[in-house]
């Protein structure tokens, strides 16, 4: 057996049934993947493999996989793998490299791969002995799976895979790293903070990601509705409450600050369940007003956080600190406020224009969707003013999951994200939704939905601009500069690619158009000309 045919019994025992990616001159691996089972995915760029493999780790919990040749082919991954990091998506990461002699700078196509990934991966490493897989991939998945969780990156000289190797025992060849495992806090601990729950006259809760890749739904919503808290979450934690919950107020978002400054000068204690400074919500937004306690519960608690320092932080188990907490809960708990006031107060500005004829408006399309798509349904969302539509403006109810690129704010994501999605969950119906700036970055993975029988909807929020940039130029300096793009005929290029593809006009044609995509199984790209003019401002 040569190490290409054992890595391959390696990623089978580790679960692995797919992987994205772009082969190279590393032919023994491939050789090896003929006649397995598992899957591989040929994309057209590395860098939507990345996210393919991103999304895939999201949402089905096992690290996804990619797979890239040496020299331009990794350092291709590299804006995949560090929005991975910065999104705590697990992935795991193959790169081929030149023979380890001649692992050396002034080599062709040679790049100093462990250097390169180390500060965007969770772990880089590079494999010099085909007997060190077998452990060295176990490892890597641990790593990956591990609070938070993360890329890691894994470089295979080519030699390393054409060797024949013998197996056996290698007691302590990894490297240490320790991996955090969760634990149970100071019965005091839960004791007093559910003290302050109890006291508190005005508590609000600030939910991130960690429930939703944690999978505590339950017991978040059991202790939510024990306490009658408040809830705000984060891009990356919306739908871990239903936005149609009684208690759930939205996403947090600077546009609201009016309300907020309310809400938080009133607020008298802060819990953080999985708050993550990377998200870039700044506790400036609640430390106003009178003093308030803050609590933090999270898996794993990583240095210090810059940010703002907790009066108490409970790490470990969260769910079973959540079970713990309410228990403790007193049985004639109400809300302090009436929160479908102020999430309508909070609403009200996101709302408006409501323009339903061709360029539509943000709150058009976000209700469109949200009154066609199934409760079954998975959304992946590209970065710019599309991004705060969907995040703000549409409405997530229990059962469907939305996907943001948010810790890096990479371009690029949604088309590639929805297809990792697809084969993650190919029975739920997939969407993606991108600005036209977003969509090009990577539009050659349509083609990749065509050849592999992917199908997922594209909605493109076109508004010929970079909107974001051009929004932010004009606050400033009340002109703009390189922000101005031009696009091809969309349902021509998507037919090119074997796509369907529309231009849809009006809400009733969208909404048509969305019930038949939905239902034809097919890749559909809806061009949805767009206004943000009036909007967010």
């Amino acid at each position: 057996m040569n190490g290409a045919a054992l890595l391959v019994e390696s990623l089978q025992q580790q679960g692995v049934s797919v992987i994205f990616g772009l082969p190279g001159d590393e032919v023994a691996f491939f050789e090896a993947l003929r006649g397995s089972p598992i899957r591989f995915i040929t994309v057209r760029h590395e860098q939507a493999a990345a996210f393919m493999a991103d999304a895939y780790g999201r949402l089905t919990g096992h690290p996804g996989v990619c797979f890239s040749t040496l020299g331009p082919g990794a350092t291709n991954l590299a804006t995949g793998l560090a929005n991975a990091l910065l999104d705590r998506s697990p992935v795991v990461a193959l790169s081929d490299q030149v023979p380890t002699d001649q692992m050396r700078p002034g080599v062709h196509q040679y790049i100093d791969l462990v250097s390169m990934f180390g500060p965007i991966t969770k772990w880089s490493a590079v494999i010099r002995d085909p007997e060190l897989i077998p452990p060295t991939l176990e490892y890597a998945f641990r790593v990956a799976r591990a609070e938070r969780p993360g890329p890691v990156h894994l470089t295979l000289p080519v030699n390393v895979l054409e060797r024949e190797c013998f197996l056996f025992q290698l007691g302590s060849e990894l490297p240490e790293r320790p991996l955090s495992r969760g634990g149970r806090p100071d019965p005091r601990a839960l004791q007093q903070v559910a003290a302050w729950l109890r006291e508190a006259r005005a508590p609000v809760l600030l939910v991130g990601n960690l429930p939703l890749r944690a999978g505590f739904l339950e017991a978040l919503r059991r202790f939510i509705e024990a306490y009658q808290i408040p809830t705000l979450t984060t891009y990356m934690g919306k739908g871990a409450l239903p936005e149609d919950h009684p208690l759930c107020l939205g996403v947090i978002s600077r546009h609201a600050r009016g309300e907020l400054v309310g809400l938080f000068t009133a607020c008298d204690l802060i819990l953080t369940i999985g708050y993550d400074e990377v998200e870039g919500v700044k506790p400036s937004l609640w430390m106003v007003g009178n003093h308030k306690r803050v609590v933090c519960m999270d898996s794993v608690v990583e240095g210090e956080n810059l940010l703002f320092s907790a009066d108490l932080t409970l790490a470990g188990d969260v769910a079973a600190i959540l079970e713990e907490l309410t228990a403790l809960a007193s049985a004639d708990r109400q809300p302090w406020l009436e929160v479908t006031t102020v999430r309508e107060a909070m609403q009200r500005p996101l709302q408006r224009p409501l323009a339903e004829t061709a360029p539509l408006s943000p709150a058009a399309i976000t209700r469109t969707l949200s009154r066609v798509l199934p409760d079954r349904s998975v959304i992946t969302v590209d970065v710019g003013l599309n991004k705060y539509a969907m995040g703000l403006t549409y409405r997530i109810r229990e059962g469907q999951r939305i996907l943001f690129s948010n810790g890096l704010s990479a371009m690029g994501f949604a088309l590639p994200a929805a297809l990792g999605a697809r084969l993650a969950c190919p029975e739920t119906p997939i969407v993606a939704v991108s600005g036209d700036g977003g969509f090009l970055m990577n539009v050659q993975e349509l083609e990749t939905s065509a050849r592999h029988g992917l199908p997922v909807i594209t909605l493109v929020l076109r508004d010929n601009a970079l909107g974001l940039i051009r929004r932010m130029q004009m606050a400033r300096f009340g002109d703009a500069v390189g922000t101005t793009l031009g696009n091809p005929d969309l349902p021509t290029l998507a037919a090119a690619f074997g796509a369907r593809g529309i231009t849809v006009d009006s809400v009733d044609i969208l909404a048509d158009v969305l019930v038949e995509a939905l239902s034809s199984h097919q890749t559909w790209v809806i061009d949805v000309p767009t206004s943000y003019e009036g909007w967010l401002q």
